[in-house]
């Protein structure tokens, strides 16, 4: 499954709150993340994804989870089955490099994904 750890101390409140949605377009391909519902407690995230690829839509939702060992995972929500396509793929690492380029000192822990360069 796609996902990423990252290492540091993520505000996944603060993240929430300066959330704007992702809009990439890559040809024809168009992968979106939209609306974002932040867990009460502040230590879970879900992000509403859609990635249109050779004209079928995939949606599903992104879940980030704070742990209490310091690390923050950014995954595929388990409950949401899309197909692991290279869009769906693509659009957990983007939300993964943005929750890592809001996190100061934070480090990729573990990844299966290619994340962006900041």
């Amino acid at each position: 499954m796609p996902h990423a750890v990252i290492a540091g101390d993520c505000d996944l409140a603060a993240f929430a709150r300066a959330w704007t949605p992702l809009v990439v377009r890559r040809g024809a391909d168009v992968l979106r993340a939209d609306e974002l519902y932040l867990e009460r407690g502040g230590r879970a995230v879900l992000i509403e994804a859609l990635c249109i690829e050779a004209g079928r839509k995939q949606p599903f939702y992104v879940k980030l989870s704070s742990h209490d060992r310091g690390t923050t995972t950014v995954r595929i929500d388990p409950m949401t089955h899309p197909e692991r396509s290279d869009g769906v793929r693509a659009l957990v690492a983007e939300i993964a490099g943005r929750l890592l380029a809001a996190t100061p000192g934070a480090q990729i822990e573990k990844t299966n994904l290619e994340l962006p360069a900041r």
